[in-house]
């Protein structure tokens, strides 16, 4: 029929401004934000070490102590909003706070889980 005209000028209309849209990843785009979860075990990781840890994450809003057990010696740190999509990256910048931290040595990276934001997070 002849009344489909209008609906079909609506999709094309709605369809041109989504593709801008789906294109936003070329070169004028943000960089992404990932969110990255590091288990680390550090060889007599003790209270002291801990209580310092704490101190150098605590004022940082990207960097958070998710978990620690000291009796495993295992941390758990959450870094938010970083540009790093690779592991390395994300290990080197925890390593600084750790060294500030004056943990550098016996540290052993168990895990690190790396993952772009805004992807259903539970």
């Amino acid at each position: 029929g002849h009344n489909s005209q209008p609906m079909r000028t609506l999709l094309l209309s709605l369809f041109l401004l989504a593709t801008p849209l789906l294109q936003a990843s070329g070169p004028d785009a943000p960089p992404a934000a990932y969110d990255a979860l590091v288990v680390l075990q550090i060889d007599g990781f003790d209270q002291a070490a801990l209580d310092r840890l704490a101190k150098v994450v605590g004022p940082e809003t990207d960097l958070s102590l998710e978990y620690s057990c000291t009796w495993a010696d295992v941390v758990v740190l959450q870094v938010r909003n970083t540009s790093f999509s690779e592991r390395a990256d994300v290990i080197t910048y925890v390593r600084r706070y750790l060294e500030q931290a004056g943990i550098q040595r016996g540290i052993e990276v168990l895990h690190v889980h790396v993952e772009e934001q805004g992807m259903g997070k539970c």
